[in-house]
């Protein structure tokens, strides 16, 4: 009687001899073409949705067009992060100084519907600034650095004026009931008007200016680069320094007393300098 303890019993089918020469000689595996397909459809959706990503925070087409009417003056962004209170004041307030030059022309009307222009303001200094017409942005924090600057700027004050240019393709009329204007009335600056005009008026001054406007396709929110530009009395411009505020989540604008403080005096004493006639 024979036993066939230990020895195992291989029942699996036998294995197909592999000639791996040939396979070398093959080349590498195609890729299925079902493969390729899917690859091509998952390609053309991400390009679809970066093209509706961009057009979402596309502008309107108010602004420069590389190759096309650049602008006298280069746009800049704001800076990343609010510089430090003890910083220098050329670099708290993001100073540059300007070759001097004759300023683009301004030529719009204010909340009164009266007309001003930079020629009619020969002999002063003018402190031109950028706002939104619903003052909805940084507007609340320039309003009260404007306002203490004025005050600051002491007798100094009647050969200063302020301008501050509507950058709402929106709403490009300027009133009264305005936000800004509401503002500005409260601390009775009169050497303070807000610009309107026509749309096409408006735009020339912000391409002038390097001023870029944004407006949300979805909620119409109006976003703008931030500019205050110095004007010597003889129509030259001078500085142009780069006014910040600290947004909430809730889209709130704000800055700290002392940091609206220092920017007032600041603009105050680059007023100042301009009054002074050069040696």
């Amino acid at each position: 009687m024979s036993s066939t303890a230990g020895n195992a019993v291989d029942d699996s089918p036998p294995q197909p001899v592999v000639d791996r020469a040939a396979a070398l000689a093959e080349g590498a595996p195609r890729i299925p073409r079902r493969v390729v397909y899917l690859a091509f459809a998952v390609a053309a959706a991400l390009a679809l949705l970066g093209v509706l990503g961009e057009d979402y925070f596309s502008s309107v087409g108010l602004n420069p067009v590389p190759g096309k009417s650049a602008p006298i003056i280069a746009p800049s962004s704001a800076p990343s992060a609010a510089p430090q209170l003890d910083a220098s004041l050329p670099a708290f307030m993001g100073i540059a100084k300007l070759a001097p030059r004759t300023a683009p022309v301004i030529s719009l009307v204010d909340e009164s519907g009266a007309p001003v222009s930079l020629a009619k303001l020969h002999g002063k200094v003018v402190v031109l600034s950028f706002f939104d017409a619903t003052c909805s942005d940084i507007c609340p924090v320039l309003t009260a650095e404007l306002a203490q600057a004025d005050i600051d700027l002491g007798s100094a004050a009647g050969r200063v004026v302020f301008l501050s240019v509507n950058t709402d393709p929106l709403q490009t009329s300027v009133s009264p009931a305005t936000a800004a204007v509401l503002q500005a009335r409260r601390f009775t600056l009169k050497n303070w008007y807000l610009l309107g005009g026509s749309l096409g008026a408006l735009d020339a001054v912000w391409r002038s200016y390097g001023i870029t406007i944004n407006v949300s396709r979805t909620t119409r929110i109006v976003a703008h680069n931030d500019a205050l530009y110095f004007i010597d009395p003889e129509g030259r411009l001078r500085f142009k320094a780069t006014p910040y505020a600290d947004e909430s989540s809730t889209g709130i604008f704000s800055l700290s007393g002392p940091s609206i403080a220092r920017w007032a005096k600041g603009i105050a004493a680059y007023s100042n300098d301009l009054l002074v006639p050069p040696r």
